[in-house]
């Protein structure tokens, strides 16, 4: 009688120890190889954008704005006006400082990236948009929602669509997440001066190269800022609507920011991905790591340990300041 030969409890136990410990051994090493990739692909987006900003400016002789705002004086009817897209019962802010009865317009707001859509091989996508009407106009309503993968980074765990809402928190309008930010500067009253801000985006700003006179090497552009911190829209600045903190976000506080955040960012007093960011900071889903493109072109990682000061130098575009520091 022949013995059929089988492996004994014994040795499958082994067999699996085995197994369990090499998995434990493998698995940080593959999910290290998945945040490189990851890495790699966020700077790539960035390189785009910065190799787009340059396209951009040969052509029409500036970096686009941060956000386009028609500044003619509001006429009489002009809260009437806002009434046929935002409610009366939501005109009034209460607590946003300093106080004012009425929402400000930002219209027709698209910002930054929406600008920069034929220098990044989405010229059908741009004819599509109507760019004297509001981003929030019904007749431009399908464009915000569409994902842009070159503005996505593949860290960010909370990209997609999802509703801006205001400061009452009522919904304004649907609109696909940005990672990325452009830089108002160091400082600056952002949300209620959008127009003065240091460095190389502001509202209606058209900054030219000449004008950088810290130098484009040392002079910030865009850099991330993760939807997982806080989702905020690609296409631009919706009127009455609000950046805010994502729930969950790896952070202690939950800010609600205006309108111009949306698409602007600044260096504050914080450093980098502080447990105490706000939406109008820079931050990243790569840990201690943020990238930014800076006004030449090229990408660089900067980590929370980067000295404050030299994170404020390198956000203005002609603060005069000395940075000594190597990328």
């Amino acid at each position: 009688m022949k013995r059929r030969s089988a492996f004994t409890l014994v040795e499958l136990l082994v067999v699996i120890a085995i197994v369990a410990i090499l998995a434990a051994l493998i698995g940080p090493a593959i999910q290290a190889a998945r945040e490189a990739a990851r890495k790699t692909g966020c700077r790539n987006n960035l390189r785009q954008l910065g190799t787009a900003l340059h396209t951009y400016h040969n052509t029409h002789g500036s970096l686009p704005s941060g956000y386009i705002y028609d500044d003619a004086p509001a006429s009489p009817n002009a809260n009437a006006n806002m009434a046929a897209i935002i409610p009366p019962s939501q005109m009034l802010r209460f607590d946003a400082p300093p106080p004012v009865l009425v929402l400000q317009p930002n219209g027709p707001g698209w910002g930054w990236a929406a600008l920069l859509l034929p220098f990044v091989e989405q010229r059908g996508l741009s004819d599509r948009i109507n760019f004297n009407l509001p981003v929030e106009s019904p007749k431009n309503a399908d464009i915000p929602p569409i994902p842009l993968w070159h503005l996505r980074c593949s860290s960010d765990t909370a990209t997609g669509e999802f509703t801006i809402l205001d400061e009452l928190d009522a919904p304004v309008a649907k609109s696909a997440t940005n990672s990325y930010a452009a830089c108002f500067g160091s400082f600056g009253l952002m949300n209620t001066d959008p127009d003065h801000g240091n460095g190389l985006f502001q509202r209606n700003s058209r900054i030219r190269h000449e004008d950088i006179i810290d130098g484009l090497t040392h002079t910030i552009a865009i850099g991330e800022r993760s939807a997982l911190f806080a989702q905020s829209p690609w296409a631009g600045v919706t009127t009455g609507g609000t950046v805010r903190t994502t729930p969950g976000a790896p952070v202690y506080t939950a800010i609600v920011e205006l309108a111009p955040a949306m698409v602007l960012a600044r260096v504050g007093n914080r450093s980098l991905n502080s447990p105490y960011s706000e939406p109008y900071d820079f931050f990243s889903p790569h840990g201690s790591l943020v990238f930014f493109a800076f006004a030449d072109g090229s990408i660089r990682g900067l980590t929370d340990s980067t000295d404050k000061k030299v994170l404020r130098a390198l956000a203005t575009r002609a603060g005069g300041e000395v940075v000594d520091v190597s990328f």
